[in-house]
C-alpha cells in the first residue's frame, strides 16, 4: 500500500560547545513540513470497530491472555563538534517532545544534553501523533511507521532537513519504547539504513519484544475521546489512552526514583495510541542478527512494559545472541527506574552512557 503522509518538522540549529565545555547551550529553531510517500504493508483490522471502553476492556484482555501473534526536530551544533546525526523516535503516549520535555533541561532532557556533547538529533512525531498527520486509529501501525522512518533516514543521509550541516558521514536510530521496535525492525528491513543503533526502553527477547500484559495490567486503557472528549473528540475510536495519572505512573515510573510533578506532566501531555499499534507492535521481523554496528540497548532496571519489572538478567544474554556481529555491544539495566527512563531522577546518568558508548565507538 503506498500512502502520503505529511510531517511537522520543526528544524533547530544548535549552537553548542564543545563536550568538555557542555553547558550552557544555545538554541534556534526553524519548522518545516515533511511530504513523505511511502509504501507498507499493512495490518487490517477486521473486528467490529469499539463502542465503549467495555469493547476496550475486553478486547485488551482477550489479546494478553493467551499467545497471540500478532513533525520532526533537527538540532546541530553550531559548532562541528561531532558530525553524527541521531534519528530519534519516540514510543507509545508521548510526542517527540520526550527527547526534550519542558522540564528541567539539566535532569530531563537528552536532546540538551546530546548536542551539549556536539552530536545532531533529528526527532519528529510519529504518524497520528502531535502535529503529523493524522489518520484513523485502525490504520497507523508498526508497517507505516516503520517505512516513515527509514523514508526520513533517506532524506537525512542525503542532507536534507538537517539545518544546512550537509551529509552526515554517519548516522545512528535512537528509540524509544515502539520507537526502539520501529527503529530496529527498519534496521532489519535494511542493515545499510543506520552506522549504530540505540534501543531503550526496550528488550530484544522474542516472548517479551512487546509486552501486552504491562500494558493491560498498568495502562487501564480506554477509548481517547470518550476518556478525555475536550482534547480528543475529534479521534475515531482505534484511539486509545491510559485512564489516569496513576495507571500512568505504574506503566511508566518507579518510586521512589521520580518526582510525581513530573508524572503529573507526563499525564497532561501525554498522546493516544492506535489499536493496531498495539496488535502489530509484536508482529516485528526477525532482528538484524548480521548488524554490524554498535548496539546498546537500555531499559529501566523496573521496566514494566517490557521486563514486568526485573530487567537485570533479561538485557545481556539475549542481547548478545541476536546482535552477535555487532562490532560492539553493550546491555545496560539502569539503575532504579522504570519504563519512561528519560523522566526519572537519575536520567541524565543514562544519557551520559548513552553517548559515552557512542563516543567509544568514534561517533
Amino acid at each position: 500500500m503506498r500512502d502520503g503522509f505529511s510531517l511537522r518538522v520543526p528544524a533547530w540549529s544548535i549552537w553548542a560547545l564543545p563536550a568538555w565545555q557542555a553547558l550552557p547551550t544555545q538554541k534556534t529553531c526553524n519548522s518545516y513540513n515533511i511530504p513523505v510517500i511511502v509504501t507498507s504493508t499493512n495490518l487490517v483490522f477486521g473486528l467490529p470497530h469499539f463502542q465503549t471502553d467495555f469493547d476496550v476492556a475486553d478486547f485488551v484482555d482477550t489479546i494478553t491472555s493467551r499467545n497471540v501473534t500478532t513533525a520532526s526536530s533537527v538540532i546541530a551544533p553550531g559548532v562541528q563538534v561531532k558530525s553524527t546525526v541521531l534519528i530519534a523516535t519516540h514510543g507509545l503516549g508521548f510526542e517527540k517532545t520526550y527527547w526534550d520535555p519542558q522540564l528541567n533541561k539539566t535532569m530531563y532532557s537528552f536532546t540538551d544534553w546530546a548536542i551539549g556533547q556536539g552530536y545532531s538529533i533529528f526527532s519528529y512525531d510519529r504518524l497520528g501523533v502531535g502535529a503529523s498527520s493524522r489518520v484513523s486509529g485502525y490504520v497507523a501501525q508498526l508497517s507505516n511507521q516503520v517505512a516513515i522512518l527509514a523514508e526520513l533516514t533517506k532524506l537525512v543521509k542525503a542532507g536534507q532537513f538537517v539545518g544546512g550541516t550537509g551529509k552526515p558521514p554517519a548516522v545512528v536510530l535512537l528509540g524509544h519504547s515502539f520507537g526502539s521496535i520501529i527503529s530496529i525492525t527498519a534496521l532489519a528491513n535494511d542493515l545499510s539504513i543506520a552506522d549504530g543503533i540505540v534501543l531503550t526502553g526496550a528488550l530484544q527477547l522474542e516472548q517479551y519484544v512487546f509486552e501486552r500484559a504491562g500494558i493491560r495490567r498498568g495502562g487501564a486503557i480506554r477509548i481517547a475521546s470518550i476518556q478525555s472528549p475536550a482534547k480528543w473528540r475529534q479521534l475515531d475510536t482505534g484511539y486509545l489512552t491510559n485512564a489516569d495519572v496513576l495507571t500512568n505512573v505504574a506503566t511508566f515510573f518507579k518510586a521512589p526514583d521520580y518526582d510525581p510533578a513530573v508524572a503529573q506532566f507526563a499525564e497532561n501531555t501525554k498522546t493516544p495510541l492506535t489499536v493496531t499499534e498495539l496488535l502489530a507492535a509484536s508482529g516485528i521481523t526477525d532482528p538484524p542478527a548480521a548488524f554490524t554496528g554498535p548496539t546498546i540497548i537500555m531499559s529501566g532496571q523496573f521496566d514494566f512494559i517490557f521486563c514486568m519489572s526485573d530487567c537485570d538478567d533479561l538485557l545481556e544474554n539475549p542481547g548478545e545472541g541476536v546482535f552477535s556481529h555487532a562490532k560492539s555491544f553493550k546491555a545496560v539495566s539502569f539503575p532504579g527506574a522504570g519504563h519512561g527512563l528519560s523522566l526519572h531522577l537519575n536520567a541524565a546518568e543514562s544519557f551520559k552512557n548513552t553517548t559515552d558508548f557512542l563516543a567509544s565507538n568514534g561517533f
